[in-house]
């Protein structure tokens, strides 16, 4: 993926645009490739839970899961259903999965499993002609408007047809003790609070 127009190593649009109107951070991947990572900030105050998108879109999302509220099916993203915080100290939390729908019920699936920053999963899979994972992240403990956020970052991969079908929670649990990062460093950008 090469981008036009460098400084720094990032394009114009996302120094002049992203960075200066609306607060994303350029990060600088190596000679040919940046990322416009979003600001942290509450971006739809009538949803619990933020999503932003990174810049440009092929480095997927960041998500800020509130704490102990239990996501509804419309906004509930990486199949996260609940976050709870276990150890403030060691950032260690419980994540409670699922994934159910009247129409889709046969891949109904309830599964809980504890993280700690920097820990990948595998959150479920397409087949089809997509044939994508979304690869997760989860990055860190953060304070929006006096509210505590679990920040999760996401990405779309490509996955083998060896892979599919996905069985979920399996493809979960079988994806925890596997680091899945991509190598990215975001770069520290600061809590609004």
């Amino acid at each position: 993926m090469k981008q036009q127009e460098f400084e720094g190593g990032c394009d114009m649009d996302c120094k002049e645009k992203q960075e200066n109107e609306r607060g994303y951070l350029c990060v600088q991947l190596d000679s040919e490739q940046y990322i416009c990572r979003p600001p942290r900030d509450i971006f739809y105050p009538d949803e619990d839970m933020q999503v932003s998108s990174a810049f440009p879109p092929t480095y997927g999302e960041f998500a800020y899961v509130p704490e102990n509220q239990q996501m509804m099916e419309k906004i509930r993203l990486f199949d996260i259903v609940k976050v709870i915080l276990l150890d403030e100290e060691s950032k260690g939390i419980l994540v409670e999965f699922g994934f159910h729908t009247a129409a889709d019920i046969d891949n109904f699936f309830e599964y809980s499993m504890m993280l700690f920053p920097g820990d990948t999963f595998v959150s479920h899979c397409l087949g089809g002609d997509s044939k994508t994972a979304h690869i997760v992240e989860y990055r860190d403990i953060i304070k929006l408007e006096g509210k505590t956020y679990f920040e999760f970052w996401g990405t779309h991969v490509t996955i083998p047809d060896e892979l599919l079908p996905c069985e979920m929670p399996e493809l979960i649990r079988y994806s925890l003790p596997v680091d899945l990062r991509l190598g990215i460093d975001f770069g520290e950008i600061g809590n609004e609070d």
